[in-house]
């Protein structure tokens, strides 16, 4: 029974993994739009207060706060200064900087950072099934990305492309605190240390925004960005890696582009090349040669 309870929630972990997948990649599209219409100070300011503001509002009503072990403070200041100090501020500059597909396409890359800081921490080099299914997904999203826009490297390239790598070590170190904390309280935690020094810096941005310009889709784009990407999904999200370890779940993110080329596709008009669809199937296929890889690592 214990057997097949176990294999019922990591189906289930997959089914919300993918829809949390998915929502990340619609956040490019509707990010970008809150962008456009907010500084990048203003965003964050407005984002992180918002996080705060509500993810204690949860921890209120499922119990109260709950205390931090001694042994994992310092953890928890890692995973906040790299999961939001460094990824989910640092998504919001480079984001500004550059275009959604472009950033989509950097970002993707987090399975390879998390196939590389794996293998070093473990001092061994992947097996080779799964390195041939990251390749396969990386040059699908490549692809994808590629056919759709033009890929010119820049200041907003290159931050997306570190802030890649702080994610993936977000993922690694967060690992060990999903087992020990409720996901919302696991985030609020989180959330309110990076906000300290991200409210103080970004406070003085306020005065310059033009709020007159703001639409309400501005604004609803805004609410979207607080309550969905991060604080609901990163929650859900660390629900998923108690079920699924970080190295089998993070090929995922490289469907992340291709939901964001179909958002816009939908909501834009834009249209879909052929390029992208050879694109589209070998992400897919990547996916399933890791699926393979990591039952045959499970097996073992």
């Amino acid at each position: 029974m214990n057997v097949e309870q176990n294999s019922e929630s990591r189906r289930l972990a997959w089914l919300v993994a993918c829809l949390v997948v998915f929502a990340w990649g619609v956040n490019f599209v509707l990010a970008k739009h809150a962008l456009n219409q907010f500084s990048v100070g203003a965003f964050n300011f407005i984002r992180f207060g918002g996080m705060v503001a509500l993810g204690w509002a949860v921890v209120a009503a499922t119990g109260g706060p709950t205390t931090v072990a001694q042994e994992d403070r310092r953890r928890l200041m890692l995973v906040a200064v790299v999961g939001f100090c460094g990824y989910v501020f640092g998504f919001s500059v480079g984001l500004a900087y550059t275009s959604a597909f472009s950033a989509s396409l950097l970002l993707a890359l987090v399975p390879l950072w998390v196939a590389v800081f794996s293998a070093a921490v473990a001092r061994k080099v992947p097996p080779a099934t799964s390195l041939l299914a990251l390749g396969l997904a990386a040059g699908g999203t490549a692809l994808f990305v590629g056919t759709r826009t033009s890929v010119s490297l820049g200041w907003g390239d290159a931050i997306s492309l570190v802030v890649a790598a702080l994610y993936a070590a977000y993922l690694l170190l967060n690992r060990r605190l999903v087992d020990r904390y409720a996901p919302f309280t696991l985030t609020t935690y989180a959330v309110s240390i990076a906000a300290v020094p991200i409210l103080l810096v970004t406070a003085v941005s306020l005065p310059r925004q033009d709020w007159a310009a703001v639409t309400l889709g501005g604004w609803l784009a805004m609410a979207w960005v607080i309550v969905g990407p991060v604080f609901v999904a990163w929650s859900v999200w660390n629900w998923v890696i108690r079920h699924l370890s970080p190295l089998q779940v993070a090929p995922l993110l490289f469907t992340v582009p291709i939901t964001s080329g179909l958002t816009a596709w939908i909501f834009l008009n834009e249209e879909i090349a052929l390029g992208q669809l050879v694109g589209t199937a070998a992400v897919l296929g990547g996916l399933v040669l890791n699926q393979r890889a990591s039952r045959e690592l499970a097996s073992r």
